[in-house]
């Protein structure tokens, strides 16, 4: 008997997109906030319901948006009776959806400057919006694109679009400014045309067995789906209710937060994760598009030749060599990532992230892309875990409890940290990688170690700099013997005049279990 893969489609507790619609174009509050929206031009996502367990009364949040008005507000209520939300007003802008941007692609192309020949592009840049305020304190939304033309004195332009009153602005104010004169990286981008969300489910059921003993159960979600969203913007393949040889491990594990920061300007990115983009992968679709068991290893565009396209959107899943790897490749503007994890035979989980970006005039410059992973570990259970580091010392491994919130930098004399179970000894080592690096100023730190909340998922972005605010939840609780978090970071810099040739740049710790492959 051989290793089996299985997968299949299942539901997920929560509000549909359409039943937060149908709130909203009946909540008199809501109404009367977006004064005259149209109720189909409405910007919303489904609301998963939070908490560890989620029953039917489990609690949820959505954002709804107008952007016409440029405005939107938030629903806070419970999935069993979502018609009694409170409405509160939010400043949450979500990114433009495939359809604004094709829409705001048609006005560009209509417009008489825009350049001829077959072989301009229109793509995603950076950032993603360029909205106007008015004099009288109401703002404009206006989604940006990148113009790109091999041929011309100008190759690339980014510009602004006002959808509603189908006019562009070929110099937004503040975008344009500071852009390399030339092209930045090989990969040619696909269009924003071609951004085409073809369906399947949103999470599935996944199983590893090995001749008849089941090594892994868990729930992975594919980016388009994955927390947080409304506010957030995904976090890549998340993963759920994560368990090792029938013993639960991991509650949830993904990556809420996404920055770049470059060196030369000072300028920063809140990158998104909900976005998925092509790559290539071979096999079979068991339960629809977007999930796909591959026969050889999937490639994205970290091992592709230079091009933006594929023949594959969604989560691919390969195994090989006592290892499976789950694996998607994500957009954000003009970067690509690879969001991966391998999960071993023997237990040992190996979350990675890799870097990449296509065709424009930025990302020549030296920059670093920050990384930020959530771990809630859940070993035997939600309670009673204990976090340890060690240390080198001349005596050996030193462990010492950590027993408050705190945050930490990898460097010596730490070796690695390890969340155990209090009675019986079970956990996860988390063991850097060898090119994760240390966090510097704009970074903050390398680790968080919290005491597990809801409403601790995502950072909210408060900081006008994209700086990732994880610290604001580090307030004195004690993490000994109750359910913890881990916030894991990774740092890497990118010179495209000095390319660092390491694994295609990935970073990412290895989690291994404790006391082994028996846990």
């Amino acid at each position: 008997m051989t290793t089996q893969v299985i997968i299949e489609a299942i539901d997920r507790a929560g509000l549909s997109a359409d039943q937060v619609r149908q709130v909203a174009e009946t909540h008199p509050a809501v109404l009367a906030h977006l004064e005259n929206a149209d109720a189909d031009r409405l910007i919303l996502g489904e609301a998963a319901a939070l908490g560890h367990e989620p029953g039917e009364g489990a609690e949820f949040r959505a954002n709804v948006f107008d952007p016409v008005s440029n405005r939107g507000v938030e629903l806070r209520g419970t999935i069993d009776r979502p018609e009694e939300a409170r409405v509160l007003p939010s400043a949450y802008r979500p990114n433009p959806r495939p359809e604004e941007l094709r829409a705001a692609a048609a006005i560009l192309r209509a417009d008489e400057r825009f350049p001829a020949g077959d072989d301009v592009v229109v793509y995603q840049p950076m950032p993603p919006l360029a909205d106007l305020e008015r004099q009288d304190g109401t703002t404009v939304r206006r989604p940006t694109l990148g113009v790109y033309s091999p041929g011309g004195d100008t190759k690339h332009r980014i510009v602004a679009v006002d959808v509603a009153a189908g006019t562009v602005d070929w110099s937004p104010a503040g975008v344009s400014a500071a852009l390399h004169p030339g092209d930045c990286e090989s990969h040619l981008p696909e269009g924003v045309e071609s951004l085409r969300d073809r369906g399947g489910p949103d999470a599935v059921r996944l199983r590893v067995v090995d001749e008849g003993t089941e090594l892994w159960n868990l729930v992975v979600v594919r980016p388009r789906a994955s927390a947080p969203q409304n506010p957030g913007a995904g976090s890549g393949v998340e993963l759920r209710d994560v368990r090792y040889r029938g013993r639960l491990v991991l509650r949830q594990a993904h990556v809420p937060i996404l920055n770049v920061q470059y060196e030369e300007d000072g300028v920063t990115f809140r990158d998104w994760q909900n976005q998925e983009t092509r790559f290539s992968a071979a096999g079979t679709d068991p339960v629809g598009w977007g999930w796909r068991l591959c026969d050889r290893s999937p490639k994205t565009i970290l091992e592709r030749p230079d091009n933006d396209a594929g023949n594959f959107q969604g989560v691919a899943l390969h195994y090989a060599d006592g290892e499976l790897r789950i694996v998607s490749e994500i957009a954000a503007g003009w970067y690509r990532y690879a969001s991966e994890w391998r999960l071993a035979d023997d237990g040992v989980i190996k979350p990675r992230f890799g870097f990449a970006g296509v065709r424009n005039p930025r990302t020549c410059m030296r920059h670093r892309h920050h990384v930020y992973w959530r771990f809630d570990f859940d070993v035997e259970g939600s309670a009673h875990d204990l976090i340890e580091q060690f240390d080198d010392t001349p005596a050996g491994l030193k462990p010492t409890p950590i027993v408050r919130e705190v945050s930490r930098k990898r460097r010596k004399p730490a070796r690695f940290w390890q969340v155990t179970d209090k009675s019986s000894g079970r956990g996860y080592r988390i063991v850097p990688g060898e090119h994760d690096n240390t966090a510097d100023v704009y970074g903050i730190a390398d680790l968080w170690f919290l005491r597990q909340r809801d409403g601790e998922l995502y950072d909210d972005n408060p900081h006008t700099n994209n700086q990732a605010a994880i610290d604001r939840f580090v307030n004195g609780e004690s993490v000994q013997d109750t359910n913890v978090v881990v916030w894991y970071a990774g740092h890497f810099r990118h010179d495209q005049n000095a390319p660092e040739h390491h694994q295609g740049h990935i970073v990412g710790p290895d989690l291994i279990p404790v006391p082994g492959p028996g846990i």
